[in-house]
């Protein structure tokens, strides 16, 4: 993985929150969100929505992991600035019921205010989450 080295608070508790989930601890995402985060599911996927607080997106996750049999979050990198985290990932698994193995690359946003996660945006070109990471900030 790069760019662990360089991550401030912020991206140190995404690399957390990943580590814990890889443990099988679906609650460790939470331990870096706010009560009131948004998780929006990437726009191409057939079900996308945004999932609001602590309920909603802990379902959402314990979803895929009955979906995806020994679902796992690789990291690949690491990039913060300021209040945002782009975090680019390849998610392995098997599918649940063909017993495929899955792999898809997807990158998240993550956005932060006082140290927690208000927002997380799944973007699967990790590519696109990097240019918003990049972007001038719209202060209008």
């Amino acid at each position: 993985m790069t760019g662990e080295a360089t991550a401030g608070p912020n991206g140190t508790a995404v690399v957390r929150a990943i580590e814990a989930y890889n443990a099988g601890d679906v609650e460790g995402i939470l331990t870096m969100a706010d009560p009131s985060i948004e998780w929006e599911v990437a726009p191409e996927h057939p079900a996308a929505t945004t999932h609001r607080g602590f309920d909603a997106v802990r379902e959402y996750h314990e979803d895929w992991r009955n979906t995806l049999r020994d679902l796992t979050i690789d990291l690949r990198s690491v990039a913060e600035s300021g209040d945002i985290v782009v975090t680019v990932c390849r998610l392995r698994g098997k599918g649940g019921e063909s017993g495929a193995d899955v792999e898809v690359e997807i990158a998240f946003l993550t956005t932060f205010r006082a140290g927690k996660a208000i927002r997380v945006e799944e973007f699967l070109d990790p590519d696109e989450a990097l240019r918003v990471l990049e972007s001038p900030a719209d202060d209008s």
